[in-house]
């Protein structure tokens, strides 16, 4: 379990790096303004503009208040005073290198601001996600003191594959986050949904511990 952990956090890493590389500025904020229009579309103006400015006093909190943003850049690419302190290499990659390295930078942040977006936009659904699990849970649990009642035996293949579907929805929660297409903000409640229906099946077929 714990190399299958390792092994997905790595994945997840190399998303990442490679949205940065690959995907361009333009693309990222064509995703943003098209996910945009989906959260209208499906919550509505007011929650939309909400959770955007949740986003986005998150990130100035987390990156920019911090100084974090401002010192990977200025780590990456040299101050105008830096230049005229390097005498013979004032111009070096000041109209190629430079410039592209900004650019991925700036494809990094944008996919970081997504990604806080992302998990807010997340969060709203707590609420549907404590409703939905309750009642699925308790039912799980009677299943399984009548089937033990009867003497039935529980399906240790619907437990393991259950568990692996939570874990799965879990994951799949972490890479969409970093995605680089639109998400619709119906995959959430979807997703809790399944949730709570592999936790029935996961509780239901759980073995009498000796």
């Amino acid at each position: 379990m714990q190399r299958n952990l390792l092994l997905s956090l790595m994945v997840w890493l190399l998303e990442i790096i490679l949205v940065a590389c690959l995907v361009s500025d333009r693309w990222t904020r064509e995703i943003q303004v098209a996910e945009d229009q989906m959260l209208i579309a499906y919550i509505g103006v007011e929650k939309e503009a909400e959770i955007r400015w949740t986003s986005q006093r998150w990130f100035d909190r987390l990156f920019v208040k911090t100084g974090i943003r401002g010192c990977v850049y200025h780590y990456f690419i040299p101050t105008e005073r830096e230049r005229q302190l390097s005498k013979g290499f004032e111009d070096v990659g000041r109209r190629d290198f430079f410039p592209f390295i900004q650019s991925r930078l700036d494809v990094l942040w944008e996919t970081v601001y997504q990604m806080i977006k992302r998990l807010i936009m997340a969060w709203v659904w707590w609420p549907l996600l404590a409703v939905t699990i309750m009642p699925f849970a308790i039912d799980g649990l009677i299943r399984r003191k009548i089937s033990q009642t009867n003497f039935d035996y529980p399906s240790p293949m619907a437990h393991r594959y259950s568990l692996y579907l939570m874990l799965g929805a879990v994951y799949l929660l972490f890479m969409g986050l970093t995605l680089p297409f639109p998400v619709p903000p119906q995959m959430v409640p979807v997703g809790i949904f399944m949730v709570a229906a592999a936790l029935n099946v996961f509780l239901a077929n759980t073995q009498k511990r000796v």
